[in-house]
């Protein structure tokens, strides 16, 4: 990446509805929900819905 050497940016795909695709999507929703634990205990607002934070 221009911005910054060195970094890497790696994307993964995965057919419609497989098997793979459902566990992608999976990770995605821990990664959002801990984002809004994090939030939530940064700030002790609560945490708004999936996708928002």
């Amino acid at each position: 990446m221009r911005a910054e050497p060195g970094l890497t940016l790696t994307v993964h795909t995965a057919e419609p509805r497989s098997p793979s695709d459902e566990a992608l999507g999976l990770l995605g929703s821990w990664a959002a929900t801990g984002k809004a634990e994090e939030r939530v205990r940064k700030t002790g607002a609560p945490a708004g819905p999936l996708g928002t934070d």
